[in-house]
């Protein structure tokens, strides 16, 4: 798989902390080569206890955003305002990246960092020290989504909402960025009893080892064949897990973010034509166009 070069990242660990602090972001979209942060939130905990939190709105750049069916001037488009709740109007008054991330760094110091498919709020987070502050964000982290895969495995999707449901986790308010870490704290923190009523944590992080996965050779002339593909959200008709390896039987490769080289966007919308990528973003496929190019194409490659 491809991924961004991100000298002096933390790396990505597999354990069961009382001590950690959770993030999360809310961005204007999911290429964080393309699109800005407009909310960081963290809650510090220290023996499974939390003792403080941060939140803070950040303006992103004044750019053209779909509003209403239509391209106009403004901070986020229709679908990042309905998710978030976040309007332009509150992003007006909201600190400049410059001036919010210094607090967001001096809050988050070195400690471990903990977030739900965390990956995707660490490239963020990284890249917009990079740019703002000139330095990257050093951080180790840890993925409470592979957490939650590993002991939920009877779940068929493992959203947020998901896992918090399985585990008796109240879930509004979702999609803001601190209560969406007040969710995974609790969420976390239920899983880590599970984990331990079945062992020990080095027994826990042992579970993880990768046994070899077989590789595909593929079928030439597919339009994936040779593609780099990635996926956004969860997909109704498969788990993310099967629909990844259905494309890499048809020699996809496979991007855990969008990168400039990703050419296909997998992501559960309606619709079963591709879409284009606005300027020279990855061809948006929805699930039923994703999945109607993988059967056709894989059954004629088996005549």
């Amino acid at each position: 798989m491809a991924k961004t070069d991100r000298p002096g990242k933390g790396q990505s660990l597999l354990c069961l902390p009382r001590d950690y602090t959770v993030v999360d972001t809310e961005t204007t979209g999911l290429s964080s080569e393309a699109c800005s942060l407009i909310e960081v939130s963290a809650l510090r905990v220290r023996g499974g206890q939390v003792q403080e939190e941060l939140s803070t709105l950040i303006r992103p750049p004044w750019r053209e955003v779909e509003k209403q069916g239509e391209w106009t001037m403004g901070y986020v488009d229709d679908f990042i305002q309905g998710l978030t709740g976040i309007t332009d109007e509150m992003l007006e008054g909201a600190p400049q990246p410059e001036d919010a991330l210094p607090q967001v760094e001096a809050f988050l110091g070195k400690d471990l960092l903990m977030g739900h498919n965390v990956g995707f709020d660490m490239a963020f987070l990284y890249d917009s020290f990079r740019k703002y502050l000139d330095r990257p964000l050093q951080n180790d982290s840890l993925d409470h989504l592979r957490i939650a895969r590993k002991l939920l495995p009877q779940l068929s999707h493992h959203r947020l909402g998901d896992v918090a449901a399985a585990l008796g986790v109240p879930y509004e308010g979702a999609h803001r960025a601190l209560q969406d870490c007040r969710i995974t704290y609790g969420c976390y923190e239920k899983l880590r009893v599970l984990a331990l009523s079945q062992g020990t944590e080095e027994d826990f992080a042992r579970s993880f080892q990768k046994k070899k996965q077989p590789k595909h050779p593929g079928i030439p002339g597919h339009p994936f064949y040779g593609k780099r593909l990635a996926f956004a959200g969860s997909l109704e008709t498969l788990s993310r897990e099967q629909a990844a390896d259905r494309a890499a039987q048809v020699g996809a490769k496979l991007d855990r973010e969008v990168t400039g080289k990703t050419d296909y966007l997998v992501v559960p919308a309606a619709g079963d034509q591709p879409l284009p990528g606005k300027g020279d973003g990855p061809v948006i496929l929805p699930e039923a166009a994703f999945l109607r190019l993988l059967g056709e194409e894989a059954l004629e490659g088996k005549r």
